[in-house]
């Protein structure tokens, strides 16, 4: 009964819906002054970092077409990353919306070195977004000049997956809930959100182990006193 309760209370949190994820390395410190990135400062791109970590927010999502496009793409900024250390990004989502997610982090060099990813990331910032509103870090916001930092583009592809005979669903896609959180590994092996959970599940098992330690040499005593017995 105590291990179901440990169970239970471990995936009660995510039980509402569904979770997509990317993990990657911090990569080394750029110039972001470089002529190289030119345009970074002014794509306006929402940022994510340990620090700020968490985002909600409406994706828009559109059905796979026939050629290369898999979906609607978005893009973030993730900075003040740390070289070397691993990260996690995930997108949650509500199960009561069918949506398939692709998730990339990529270095700059492999993004403005891209003319389709280019393209795609202008065209991206260059559009109105939902309700990312000003409480949101933009990425001219936190990119300080003359200082190099670790950075990465975050790129969403978000996809309807569903089908119905609402033929005004099917045209115009709702836009998806989503929270989307930077997590970073610590000592690159264990989530940092998942320390809590770590900790509280040692608690229990430590306090398990040593009640189950304590009745079983109750019952032992009882066992062996013979004053307790019944019949002699």
């Amino acid at each position: 009964m105590l291990a179901l309760f440990v169970w239970l209370s471990l995936i009660a949190p995510y039980a509402w819906g569904n979770t997509e994820k990317t993990i990657f390395l911090g990569p080394p410190p750029v110039d972001i002054e470089s002529r190289t990135y030119p345009a970074l400062e002014r794509l306006q791109l929402v940022s994510l970092s340990p620090d700020n970590f968490a985002l909600r927010s409406h994706l828009r999502a559109e059905f796979p077409s026939n050629g290369s496009r898999r979906g609607a793409p978005s893009w973030f900024l993730l900075h003040n990353l740390t070289e070397g250390q691993r990260y996690e990004v995930r997108v949650c989502w509500a199960a009561t919306q069918p949506t398939a997610f692709i998730l990339e982090a990529y270095e700059l060099d492999n993004v403005f070195g891209d003319p389709d990813l280019m393209s795609e990331l202008s065209e991206y910032a260059s559009m109105p977004q939902f309700d990312m509103s000003a409480h949101s870090p933009r990425s001219s916001q936190v990119l300080k000049p003359g200082l190099k930092e670790s950075v990465r583009l975050l790129r969403i592809v978000t996809a309807a997956d569903f089908y119905t005979t609402n033929h005004s669903l099917m045209t115009n896609v709702p836009p998806v809930r989503v929270d989307i959180i930077l997590d970073p590994f610590l000592l690159n092996i264990l989530p940092r959100s998942l320390l809590p959970t770590a900790l509280y599940t040692t608690a229990v098992a430590l306090v398990s182990w040593f009640a189950a330690k304590w009745i079983s040499t109750w019952v032992y005593q009882m066992a062996a006193d013979p004053t307790k017995q019944k019949f002699q």
